[in-house]
């Protein structure tokens, strides 16, 4: 399969179990691919793995802090020095501390915002000009249930991921003449080890571990499909999208959730 020959793809957060998928799934699509985390040892080790698959396309790792301008800078910089071009952009990373709305504290809030939704922002305004040199590009932001719908816990975590809606469709509309496509996909109950380790439970809230059998049964209950997503779900729609299979969608909000949406 060769969707993503010859494209460049900078996957940011892709040390983490949705983002390594996409690693995973863009080079067996031909995609030459920078893995973009703060988590260097991680980074390196699926680089390595990843690497196997072909040898004609590449797998790197570049160490980014999304919250500072200059780590994007030479995020892109390292990109165009090793591939000559950036043509595709997935942001999938995010972070959240799980407070009631009344007790949200303020530098949590601050933080969660800045790192799920102000990072995105300075992401794709770092790489537009590349993509404008590309002559196209398709910038894949990960969003959440959370885009979606609210949380009793986490109005914060609701308030970044609702955003990039907007951050989302703004960038569509901004550089739909460029022929840069920007969109949203919003992953339900994946099984990763956020949730798995995700032991604040609430019996009505949807974001609760699934290590324990209660819990997992309750989630079950919540999608008409009848299972919890994986990793690889989310990445196959973002390979769909990267692709010029999907070359007349933009702005677009679309839920992997197995129904839970509907």
């Amino acid at each position: 399969m060769t969707r993503l020959k010859n494209e460049v793809a900078i996957i940011t957060g892709g040390a983490g179990d949705i983002g390594s998928a996409h690693v995973e799934s863009f080079v067996r699509e031909g995609a030459n691919v920078i893995i973009a985390d703060i988590n260097e040892e991680k980074g390196n080790l699926i680089a390595k793995e990843n690497s196997s698959f072909s040898s004609e396309n590449k797998v790197k790792y570049v160490h980014l802090n999304s919250t500072d301008e200059e780590s994007w800078k030479k995020l892109s910089s390292k990109t165009i020095e090793e591939f000559g071009k950036i043509s595709i952009l997935v942001n999938c990373y995010g972070t959240n501390f799980r407070e009631k709305f009344i007790n949200q504290n303020l530098e949590n809030w601050n933080t969660i915002l800045n790192v799920n939704l102000t990072s995105v922002f300075i992401g794709i305004k770092e790489l537009i000009p590349f993509f404008k040199l590309s002559g196209k590009g398709s910038i894949i932001n990960i969003g959440s249930l959370a885009s979606l719908k609210g949380s009793a816990s986490s109005p914060a975590y609701t308030a970044s991921k609702t955003g990039l809606i907007g951050l989302t469709k703004s960038t569509a509309v901004a550089f739909a003449k460029d022929k840069i496509r920007c969109n949203l996909v919003c992953p339900g109950h994946v099984d990763t080890n956020f949730i798995r380790n995700d032991s604040d439970y609430s019996p009505n809230d949807w974001n609760t571990s699934i290590n324990n059998p209660e819990n997992y049964n309750q989630r079950l209950s919540q999608i008409p499909l009848g299972r919890l997503q994986t990793p690889k779900d989310i990445a196959n729609l973002s390979t769909f999208l990267a692709s010029e299979d999907s070359n007349m969608i933009t702005g677009g909000i679309i839920a992997v959730d197995g129904g839970v949406t509907i």
